[in-house]
């Protein structure tokens, strides 16, 4: 649970808070207690938990995301307001610019799900409270902040604060799911423990593992940029993720940190009409003519690729075969085929549940 801080003064490491005229507030003041009037809470507080992943985070749920948007879209209408830092400003300084009055599908889900073929909406209108662009800026606007005051410190430091704040010296690897000391993670100063969520050792299998999604999206193509430095990361134009293609027209080299910035947007393209059908897989390109809409474009490639997937999960191993032989000779590509249809099999148990 969260409270909000009105604070008073700062004695040293200790805090005096004012109690808000809505509910108390709740502060810390091991000392000084003289200073404090009959009306102040006094509490002792404990070290800050650390975030717990979800364990949906990276499944594909995009598939319920049209049904669920044309629910939310019948009850509450096409719209939704944004204010976002226009009432009580925020910590980042991000503001809501523009029209407020923003389309619902520009707007992330929260609390809302299917269930057995049904839409269910938990609280509210099963929207976030503030558009994805508010969002991305204000994220954008953290992260930046992280770094600043991380910038220059050593990974000494770091495992200090994390410390500090969390009183421990282990954390939990949201991959693996194991305690493990601190020094077994890679620094990540753009996020506020400082430390990434993945343990070294899984960090290093998941890479392995990103050459294989040829095998999951099975994109047109087989082009590979020769790296002149470390620092560069092949990178794709349009998402491999949503459907982009493997040709050389769709790869670019930009900065690693570029690209982990990048991961699989597509709201850097100015409109949809300004997207080279070429950059898509073949299979793919006839969604530029669907929609106008960036959100819109990438819910429905989702949607593309995720029923791709399933398509194939339910093919038998030699019909799964047959595919992959033939996708590989049409790129000349050469693969261990056998290899592929068991990954691919791990995968549908891993992210599909089948």
């Amino acid at each position: 649970m969260e409270y909000n801080y009105n604070i008073i003064e700062d004695y040293d490491d200790n805090i005096i808070i004012k109690p808000s005229t809505k509910k108390r507030s709740r502060l810390l003041c091991e000392e000084k207690n003289e200073e404090l009037n009959d009306e102040t809470e006094i509490i002792t507080l404990t070290p800050k938990k650390q975030r717990v992943v979800n364990k949906n985070l990276g499944k594909n749920i995009t598939k319920d995301h049209n049904k669920i948007y044309d629910e939310i879209k019948k009850r509450f209408g096409e719209t939704k307001k944004c204010t976002f830092g226009h009432k009580r400003g925020s910590k980042t300084g991000v503001k809501h610019e523009g029209c407020v009055d923003v389309p619902i599908r520009n707007f992330e889900l929260r609390g809302a799900y299917i269930s057995e073929n049904e839409v269910i909406i938990e609280t509210g209108d099963g929207l976030q409270g503030f558009c994805k662009k508010c969002s991305q800026q204000r994220r954008k606007a953290r992260i930046d902040k992280e770094k600043l005051e991380k910038k220059d410190k050593t990974p000494e430091e770091i495992y200090e604060l994390y410390k500090k704040k969390y009183d421990t010296d282990l954390k939990k690897c949201s991959r693996c799911e194991n305690l493990k000391n601190l020094c077994e993670f890679n620094l990540s100063i753009g996020m506020e423990c400082g430390l990434h969520n993945i343990c070294k050792l899984c960090s290093y299998e998941y890479g392995s593992s990103v050459g294989d999604r040829w095998i999951i999206y099975m994109s047109d193509g087989n082009y590979k940029y020769n790296k002149h430095s470390e620092n560069e990361h092949d990178d794709h134009i349009f998402p491999l993720s949503l459907g982009g293609s493997n040709e050389e027209i769709n790869h670019q080299l930009i900065s690693s940190v570029e690209n982990l910035k990048k991961s699989n947007d597509i709201t850097h393209f100015i409109s949809v009409d300004k997207i080279n059908p070429e950059l898509l897989s073949l299979r793919y390109r006839n969604s530029l003519t669907e929609t106008n809409d960036l959100n819109d474009l990438k819910i429905r490639l989702n949607q593309y690729v995720y029923d791709d997937i399933v398509f194939r999960s339910k093919l038998d191993n030699t019909e799964l075969y047959n595919i992959y032989k033939t996708y590989c000779e049409k790129n000349n590509l050469r693969r261990d085929i056998n290899r592929a249809v068991r990954k691919f099999r791990e995968y549908c148990k891993l992210r599909l549940n089948k």
